[in-house]
């Protein structure tokens, strides 16, 4: 016979490593959220400016904004597409002057 005092090892319950899934999944949605002020202390800061050097916490300096970069490049075709929208756009306003002059006509 077996002694009771002899140890087994028994698998973890998957409640624990759930709990602990579950506990690491809280800390990284905490950890990404940005930290929120007090309602109170926004109205507070307001409607009394001077009270914003006491009671507004220290807001961290922007890192420097990358440079915009220009325009892209234009392809070697765009001044053919650009002249045909051009004339499409003469096409439509000489066909609206002309529905105008017929209809009062």
């Amino acid at each position: 016979m077996t002694a009771p005092n002899e140890t087994t090892t028994q698998p973890i319950p998957p409640s624990d490593f759930k709990s602990q899934l579950d506990k690491r999944a809280l800390e990284d949605r905490i950890a990404s959220q940005p930290k929120q002020t007090n309602p109170v202390v926004e109205k507070i800061v307001e409607y009394v400016p001077a009270a914003a050097k006491i009671l507004k916490p220290e807001d961290k300096p922007e890192p420097p904004r990358a440079e915009i970069p220009g325009p892209p490049e234009r392809p070697h075709h765009d001044d053919k597409i650009e002249e045909f929208v051009r004339d499409q756009h003469r096409s439509k306003v000489d066909n609206g002057d002309e529905s105008r002059r017929q209809g009062a006509a």
